[in-house]
């Protein structure tokens, strides 16, 4: 079986080059293995590029067709010439992006997945012993290569959401070799490799932060505070005062990392400065903000450093999942954050239009709410709820059976066909059976108590979750709110129905309010339709430039984690020579 896998990636390679070579009439011809046997200092450049580009495409445990494809792209399209040497030698250019290789973790990258301390090695033992044609044109394919993987991880992230049950689209497909092109002639490196990231406020300002949060993990000063037996309360004594005021004022949350003159007699008392620090750390790491320390404050006080910069890392891989671009009009809602964000005309997303809280799926009852994008396209005042099958077997129709008044109570009833022209059918034992059955359906007309609460707002999905309003707003009071079954309930219906209706037809906020109290359902199609991203990140920067940590709610970290750290492992393996993987 292995052999058979290995035969068929040579002839893919074998594939792959003749159809770039037919493509640039360079009459490319690989007909089995050689040129291996011509010595090696006899071989010309264009073929010893060939034979390269061969040995890289077998060798790499990172190889996609797209990466394959670019990397004989670019050479054919510099006529089988080198990228990164001139005179024998690397040029100003190779040496910048291996310098830019091993920088990488301030990006939230691993620099061994694209071979940085190879390279650098290579680098010095060329610049201090000259080195044969083959040796060093294989490293001007090695650095290529791992500057159109770099560059592909930067523009669309180092995993294809799908591969984790993710319905978002991660934008067009960039040119890869264009793009290491456009480096290997570039006064500025740097700058050119960056021109392929996500271009949002957000994403910048999460880079900067993680370089701050990488600083702390490296502080061998910072400790987390010890845990009390009871709750830590404004105006108690605290024997780990020291480390829990020096940990806050690390993060931000304390100005000053020094006791106040009104505290210098008692250094241990849980002063309203600290108890005001404690607070604005709560409210960064999605906890009632209520100043006591209590088991859960201090399990977030205790999570390691290196946590919050995983977290870090792993959404700024979520960043570049979507378009580089924001669309011209989107809502973005953050899973963990339970909010909801929504942008006009901004083109780095930088100051939202509106921002509210939402209720999502429950994660206790494996009700999650999935991660995919849509496009809004009408809104429906004062909708009728129709209960999902589901919903209406386990939690509806066994409060019916024994109890039609029920029925009357919450404005639920039987019916066949769609809205308003739909038939009525009795509330009876037989028609529930029917309803079980999926015959009939069971739904809830509008009104104050409606499950939807007097607007919809309606963006078709494969998972049939849209954006609604909701009786129950008291549950906006709490810091986590899981609690839909998947649906998302926002808590101000009318400041996004205004949003998503601006500029159309004269809505104002009261003609909403009339819409939505009055005696029909009434559905409006949007003029400028709107993008929406369901996403899920647990460090994001807030707009106070502080950043805001989430618990991992769905588990989402823990998997894409396990994903990305089996990558760079399979990436970080020792790469053998040629002749064992043919």
């Amino acid at each position: 079986m292995q052999t058979r896998r290995r035969l068929s990636f040579a002839g893919h390679l074998r594939r792959v080059l003749l159809c770039w070579a037919c493509w640039v009439g360079v009459g490319l011809v690989v007909a089995g293995h050689t040129a291996r046997a011509q010595a090696a200092d006899t071989l010309d450049v264009p073929t010893a590029l060939r034979e390269a580009i061969i040995s890289s495409m077998a060798r790499a445990a990172n190889g996609t067709p797209q990466l394959d494809e670019a990397l004989v792209r670019l050479y054919a399209r510099r006529q089988w010439s080198p990228a990164w040497l001139a005179d024998g030698r690397p040029t100003p250019q190779a040496a910048a992006v291996v310098a830019f290789l091993g920088r990488v973790p301030a990006l939230g990258l691993p620099p061994e997945a694209y071979d940085a301390q190879g390279l650098a090695d290579e680098m010095a033992l060329m610049a201090a012993t000259p080195l044969g044609l083959t040796e060093r044109i294989r490293f001007d394919v090695s650095l290529s290569r791992s500057l159109l993987l770099l560059v592909s991880h930067l523009a669309q992230g180092r995993v294809d959401p799908a591969s984790l049950g993710f319905s978002l689209s991660r934008g067009p497909d960039i040119d890869l070799a264009a793009a290491a092109r456009d480096v290997s002639t570039a006064d500025d490196v740097p700058a050119a490799i960056r021109r392929v990231e996500p271009q949002y406020a957000g994403y910048k300002a999460l880079e900067a932060a993680l370089a701050r949060y990488q600083a702390l993990a490296s502080d061998s000063t910072l400790r987390p505070p010890h845990v009390t037996r009871a709750s830590l309360r404004p105006g108690d004594t605290y024997a780990d005062m020291a480390a829990l005021r020096r940990l806050l004022f690390a993060f931000g949350d304390l100005a000053t990392d020094s006791t106040t003159r009104a505290d210098t007699a008692n250094p241990l008392a849980y002063t309203s400065e600290i108890v005001a620090a404690v607070e604005r750390f709560q409210t960064r790491h999605g906890l009632e903000a209520d100043g006591i320390v209590g088991p859960a404050t201090f399990a977030a006080l205790r999570v390691p450093i290196t946590h919050r910069v995983t977290q870090m890392e792993l959404s700024l891989e979520r960043w570049r999942w979507l378009p580089r671009r924001p669309p011209p009009r989107y809502i973005a809602i953050n899973i963990p954050a339970f909010r909801l964000f929504a942008f006009d005309s901004d083109s780095i997303a930088a100051h939202p239009d509106a921002t509210m809280k939402v209720i999502l799926g429950a994660s206790r009852m494996r009700r999650a709410t999935p991660v995919f994008e849509g496009t809004m396209r009408q809104i429906v005042f004062r909708p009728y709820w129709d209960v999902p099958k589901s919903i209406a077997i386990k939690e509806l129709i066994p409060l019916l059976r024994p109890d039609t008044g029920y029925a009357l109570h919450q404005s639920l009833e039987i019916v066949r066909g769609p809205d308003v022209h739909a038939t009525l059918f009795p509330i009876t034992a037989r028609n529930l059976d029917r309803v079980a059955a999926g015959t009939l359906r069971l739904r809830q007309r509008p009104g104050a108590n409606n499950a939807l609460g007097l607007v919809k707002f309606v963006f078709p999905n494969a998972h049939n979750v849209y954006l609604h309003g909701t009786p129950e707003t008291e549950l906006f009071l709490r810091a986590r709110r899981d609690f839909s079954h998947g649906c998302i309930r926002v808590e101000d219906p009318v400041g996004l129905a205004a949003f998503a209706l601006g500029g159309q037809d004269d809505w104002s906020p009261s003609s909403i309010m009339a819409a939505m109290h009055a005696d029909q359902p009434r559905t409006v199609t949007l003029a400028r339709p709107i993008e929406v991203f369901i996403l899920y990140a647990t460090a994001v920067v807030n707009r106070d430039g502080a950043i805001d940590f989430y618990p991992d709610l769905y588990g989402h970290d823990a998997a894409l984690a396990r994903v990305l750290d089996q990558a760079t492992a399979r990436a970080a393996q020792p790469r053998r020579p040629l002749a064992e993987d043919l």
